[in-house]
């Protein structure tokens, strides 16, 4: 361990101390030869006395997180695996994790992180939300159509008394035919819940759909903000709904735009694609695992989001814009459901940050 521990000019103890989740380095026979303060609450014991373990000790062989570490240390990769239900050797409690295991580089240790809080939390409840909505969504589609039938009549009939009346009784009939305009689109934004059809796919390659909405913000709404790529250009390709995915990304990039433009700053947004090795999610309606490997981020410098916001800003008629309807981001994780992924939204310091993930195209 001297060779990783104790280089000059580097304090790796508090560095470990730095990083506010559970994290232990194994050497090669699995002996836990690091923790930090984190590790000592999750797993109630001591950090000296956690320092002479065998990882064996805690969990057995059998366990799930075994086969992680045994992948690292074959492929000499990072291996990510969300929502994993993991029990607490000493209390016996059950959290649901999220793990990361990765290799040092020419040498036998692993680094072993356990993060309680993830995307497995947002995943399930993405998922879970669709399901438990289901009724009220074929409920609202069956009132949907009903409302807009009368809706048409109303403004047919506005429009047949436009004629002959005086300019401001005219002004008043175009009130009632935008009126029944904007309900009438209101409605049509609800029904895409309940639209349940396979979308039609093709091979995408997803730079093309960024750099379309890069240029088309550029010239419009985002025309005073300095974007920033920083891609992958050896990603493979996705099987998507290219307009799909273009409503997906304007939205967001509006959203950071409105953002950036409400907090009176000079604006800055990032486009970002990565590939993650290994990462797979549990969906939470099945025990099917899915492999998500590709990262499509959009982040900004526009100030975050309320905190009473964030836990459900994904839900539908959640708001932070005045007169928002709170449709967009319900639609965009409607969207991304549709593709087996899911996205995640995440507070950094400057702004925020949306992170796609999805499967590479079979």
């Amino acid at each position: 361990m001297e060779t990783i521990l104790n280089k000059k000019d580097l304090d790796f103890d508090s560095l470990l101390r730095t990083i506010k989740y559970p994290l232990i380095i194994l050497d090669k026979e699995n002996i836990i030869c690091a923790a930090n303060d984190e590790a000592e609450m999750f797993f109630g014991i001591s950090r000296n006395i956690l320092n002479k373990y065998k990882f064996s000790s805690l969990y057995p062989d059998t366990s799930p997180l075994f086969y992680l570490i045994n992948q690292s240390r074959e492929n000499g990769n990072t291996i990510r695996e969300y929502s994993l239900s993991l029990t607490n050797p000493i209390n016996q409690i059950t959290h649901e994790v999220d793990i990361q295991v990765s290799p040092f580089e020419e040498s036998d240790y692993l680094l072993l992180i356990i993060i309680e809080r993830g995307i497995a939390k947002k995943f399930n409840k993405q998922y879970l939300q669709a399901g438990s909505s289901k009724s009220l969504v074929e409920m609202s589609s069956v009132l949907a159509h009903e409302i807009k039938n009368p809706l048409s009549g109303i403004k047919g009939a506005a429009q047949l008394l436009i004629d002959g009346v005086t300019k401001e009784d005219q002004a008043l009939i175009n009130i009632i035919c935008d009126e029944t305009d904007r309900i009438k689109n209101l409605i049509n934004s609800i029904e895409i819940f309940s639209d349940n059809s396979q979308i039609k796919t093709e091979k995408i390659n997803m730079h093309t759909i960024f750099n379309h909405v890069k240029m088309l913000a550029e010239n419009g709404f985002a025309k005073d903000i300095k974007f920033i790529e920083t891609f992958d250009p050896s990603l493979p390709d996705i099987d998507a709904n290219k307009d799909l995915l273009i409503q997906v990304f304007l939205n967001l990039i509006k959203n950071s735009s409105e953002a950036i433009k409400n907090n009176k700053i000079k604006g800055e947004i990032t486009l970002s694609s990565s590939f993650l090795s290994s990462v797979r999610i549990t969906l939470p309606t099945s025990n099917k695992k899915i492999e998500l490997p590709l990262c499509f981020s959009i982040e900004d410098n526009g100030g975050g989001i309320a905190e009473g916001l964030f836990d459900n800003i994904f839900d539908p008629f959640i708001s932070s814009k005045k007169d928002g309807k709170g449709l967009g981001l319900a639609i965009v994780s409607k969207i991304i459901q549709d593709h087996e992924g899911v996205i995640e939204c995440q507070l950094t310091k400057k702004g925020t940050k949306m992170s796609i993930l999805l499967p590479i195209s079979k």
